[in-house]
């Protein structure tokens, strides 16, 4: 496709983003992505991409504006700038979220590609003075085209729903087995690492002094003792400092039988 050539093109972004989970899952990395995006620039501008604007380890759910890289993409870009990704997952996970986007992107006068999804196909282009902007672009404007990308992006939700119910599904797993599925060790338990295979896998082991002064805390709750009276026992007669919004936090454990 040939694409009518802007006045000026003053600099071409790329904005590249994943996951941790993604990079275990698939091997997604920012590596690829910017290869992808630099090969695309000198293929098609003859030039190189002047800046990329990375997040890393960040959830494509968040909204643009409030993830570090693409927050500070969208305040570097300006008229005539060129911004590219090689997907749409890659800008947003969510259909609102780029539905609310690409038009702010195109009222800037940003030319926007998905290299890999779209190819030279631009989402959003500068509109000219003397025409409606390029006819063969992909016109936000035409209701089957927000369709189609409402579609992709709910595809992309799909996607993250699954692989997160996969995981949550081997943790469970896991856990099933009694092994610790992730966070801080309750009070009273210490983490101690197993080695399976190439994982390597977490249990919880009881913590003999800690687990003393549980005893000692749950024998004054039994007695009627609220949290910040038993934080100033522990102090006075056990030598124990303990803040009473940590003591509090145990005994909502009790309540709820996890401990």
């Amino acid at each position: 496709m040939t694409i009518r050539p802007i006045k000026q093109i003053r600099n071409i972004y790329g904005y590249v983003r994943v996951s941790t989970q993604e990079q275990v899952r698939s091997g997604v990395s920012l590596r690829q992505q910017q290869d992808a995006i630099t090969t695309f620039v000198q293929e098609k501008y003859n030039r190189e991409v002047d800046e990329f604007f990375i997040d890393d380890g960040v959830s494509g759910t968040r909204p643009i504006l409030e993830r570090p890289g693409s927050k500070e993409l969208t305040d570097a870009i300006d008229e005539y700038d060129v911004v590219i990704c090689t997907r749409l997952d890659r800008l947003s996970r969510t259909a609102n979220d780029l539905l609310n986007t690409i038009p702010h992107l195109e009222e800037a006068g940003v030319t926007l590609f998905f290299c890999e999804q779209f190819g030279d196909v631009p989402i959003c282009y500068p509109k000219a003075k003397d025409d409606k902007g390029l006819r063969n672009r992909f016109d936000m404007n035409d209701m089957a085209n927000k369709i189609m990308l409402m579609v992709l992006s709910a595809v992309a939700e799909i996607e993250r729903a699954t692989v997160k119910d996969r995981l949550a599904e081997g943790k469970l797993d896991w856990a099933g087995r009694g092994y610790f599925i992730g966070g801080t060790a309750p009070y009273g338990f210490d983490i101690v690492a197993e080695q399976h295979g190439n994982k390597t896998r977490k249990k919880l082991v009881p913590n003999e002094e800690e687990m003393d002064i549980l005893e000692i805390i749950h024998g004054l709750y039994s007695r009627g003792k609220r949290a910040k009276a038993i934080s100033k026992e522990l102090q006075s007669f056990h030598g124990v400092t303990m803040p009473y919004h940590k003591v509090n936090k145990i005994l909502n454990r009790q309540i709820q039988g996890l401990i």
